[in-house]
């Protein structure tokens, strides 16, 4: 069939007004569809491995001690917690965690328990060196020596952490362990030497748990004492 110039060029506009509106309605679904699609993407449910850090928390452990008054109780170990890793498979819902199952657990650092004593003893009387004294409790502890000089002392001479003067008779203590004020007797284990009566007046650096720093006025005197253990009674 023969068309004319004229109708040949109506049939091309016909052509592409329909392709226009094709292209527009595809962009269009296009469109829809993707909506759609992340629409339906939060909605889907999905499956999802993970690592955590957790909290392993120490045990508090009491102990009767039968050399301590009843009414005393001392901390002889700090508690901590620990941590560990741990492995879980999760299952979400719509955005929801339904279902949590661990798979695997692995210790970072292992928990300290915390260790306290209580005393059970009705009354207590020691008799030392013919001295017959009543005791709170008493303590097994390493004794190291210090004088009263500045190097000794953080750069202060002469005066304890307490305020009171340094002279023989003033210990440096662990206030967890000795509370300061606390007035001693010190002795050997085996009741070889002794310090006698001395107040916990001072305090130091490496001076924790059971030790004691005894005061000596001669660094001679330092030396010659060393590292020993001892009995420490508290009054």
């Amino acid at each position: 069939m023969q068309f004319s110039n004229k109708a040949k060029k109506l049939h091309r506009l016909m052509v592409s007004a329909v392709a226009a509106i094709t292209f527009v309605g595809g962009l269009s679904a296009l469109a829809i569809d993707r909506t759609q699609e992340g629409s339906l993407a939060e909605n889907l449910s999905y499956e999802t491995t993970v690592t955590e850090t957790e909290s392993i928390s120490h045990n508090i452990i009491r102990r009767a001690n039968l050399e301590m008054p009843k009414g005393v109780t001392v901390t002889v170990q700090e508690g901590s917690d620990g941590a560990k890793e741990v492995k879980y498979h999760i299952v979400y819902d719509n955005g929801v965690e339904v279902d949590r199952v661990a798979l695997s657990s692995e210790v970072i650092y292992a928990p300290q328990d915390k260790i306290v004593e209580y005393g059970t003893a009705e009354n207590m009387a020691v008799d030392v060196n013919n001295q017959n004294f009543q005791y709170k409790y008493v303590l097994e502890c390493t004794a190291t020596a210090y004088d009263p000089s500045p190097e000794e002392n953080g750069g202060y001479g002469g005066m304890s952490a307490t305020g009171v003067p340094l002279q023989k008779g003033v210990i440096a203590v662990d206030p967890k362990v000795i509370p300061l004020g606390s007035r001693v007797y010190i002795e050997a284990l085996d009741g070889s030497w002794s310090y006698g009566y001395a107040v916990a007046a001072d305090t130091g650096g490496a001076i924790k748990g059971n030790r004691v720093d005894l005061l000596f006025m001669t660094k001679g005197e330092c030396y010659e004492f060393g590292r020993r253990k001892c009995r420490v009674y508290v009054l």
